[in-house]
């Protein structure tokens, strides 16, 4: 990705050097270092998904859920006082009454809470690497089934000849792009939806008790808000570099429609 990004700009900033005179062909390396720059962002932005946020996963969810109890400690102790008195309200049933029985689950999931994304940890993991197995058994079939490329070869195994020897590579290419995308979408689909366990159990798991009690909890979610960050930083980056490659082109052109004048 890192050496097409190169091709890309360098191509941009070629077009300039062209000239007047090929005009035609400045235009087609232009339009060449466009589509070159797409497919750059799309497999750079897959390799740093798989390379750098997925493997970090583990950790954020934990240190965000760890976060979490520490800000229901603070909650619990704040609303202390209001928990006090709605012990004076001793209608109903129970000791403590319907007023204050809530406090004492919400005292109940902060002593639980550390344990809990403790579990949510050691089951997020066995959940992910069953799933990214059984991904790996079954991915190459469901492709070969499906558009009959075989991923372990990146090839369509058709056989062919003379000019068809050149569009077969260029199909068996794109598959191999877009197949690769579409794996990584995948993983990074049961990543997400299995370290989310990490919050769920401790947040879900009152629920069992016949309470709907909720602590303190902002609810966002920290990989996606790092996901969004980082493609949007490499994006950004990415069109500043087509930026420099289109200035330099301009003044390359500039350069030259003011020699001849």
């Amino acid at each position: 990705s890192i050496r097409n990004l190169g091709i890309a700009a360098a191509g941009t900033a070629g077009t300039g050097l062209l000239g007047s005179s090929a005009e035609a062909a400045g235009v087609t390396v232009g339009v060449a270092s466009g589509i070159l720059f797409n497919i750059v962002m799309m497999t750079l932005g897959a390799g740093i998904i798989l390379y750098y946020v997925l493997p970090f996963m583990p950790f954020v969810y934990f240190f965000f859920a760890v976060g979490r109890w520490v800000k229901s400690i603070f909650e619990a102790m704040v609303a202390i006082p209001l928990w006090a008195l709605a012990h004076m309200r001793l209608g109903g049933e129970g000791i403590p009454g319907p007023a204050a029985g809530q406090g004492y689950f919400l005292i109940l999931e902060i002593f639980l809470r550390p344990i809990l994304t403790l579990f949510g940890l050691l089951a997020s993991m066995g959940t992910f690497m069953a799933l990214s197995a059984g991904l790996d058994s079954v991915f190459n079939l469901a492709v070969v089934n499906a558009g009959g490329f075989d991923m372990t070869t990146l090839s369509s195994g058709t056989s062919s000849s003379g000019a068809n020897v050149f569009l077969t590579s260029v199909r068996d290419g794109v598959d191999a792009l877009f197949y690769t995308v579409l794996y990584a979408i995948l993983v990074y689909m049961i990543a997400t939806s299995s370290f989310k366990l990490i919050d769920l159990f401790p947040n879900a798991i009152m629920r069992w008790g016949g309470t709907n009690v909720a602590g303190f909890n902002d609810g966002a979610d920290p990989i996606g808000q790092l996901e969004y960050n980082l493609v949007y930083k490499v994006d950004a980056t990415a069109r500043e570099m087509a930026q420099v490659g289109d200035n330099f082109s301009d003044q390359s052109r500039l350069r030259d429609i003011m020699s001849k004048n």
